[in-house]
């Protein structure tokens, strides 16, 4: 598989990912807060309890952070070499001219 193609899959697997996270996050943070008492664990929003929520917080979460690693991992060359790219007529030092 050529190279962009796994950058176009990383990528939009990434944003699958981030979106349920995202919105979970919000739903624990804002809809089902920690704290509600005994039993608040089946709280539910959409029809959905509070401990789901969580667990598809969490494993959104998890398979994000790993598509995010992988994703930088693939743009190490220009993490590596960032200062060519954000000074391009500026020399590396140690460099010489001829």
């Amino acid at each position: 598989m050529k190279r962009i193609t796994v950058n176009a899959l990383v990528d939009i697997g990434c944003l699958i990912t981030f979106i349920p996270s995202l919105v979970s996050g919000l739903v624990l943070y804002l809809v089902l807060p920690e704290g509600g008492g005994r039993g608040s664990g089946w709280l539910t929003y959409l029809g959905i309890a509070r401990n789901q929520w969580v667990t598809m917080h969490n494993n959104s979460s998890l398979i994000f952070a790993a598509l995010l690693i992988i994703h930088l991992l693939l743009h190490w060359k220009f993490f590596r070499n960032i200062n060519k790219y954000l000074n391009p007529g500026k020399k590396e030092q140690g460099e010489t001219t001829e």
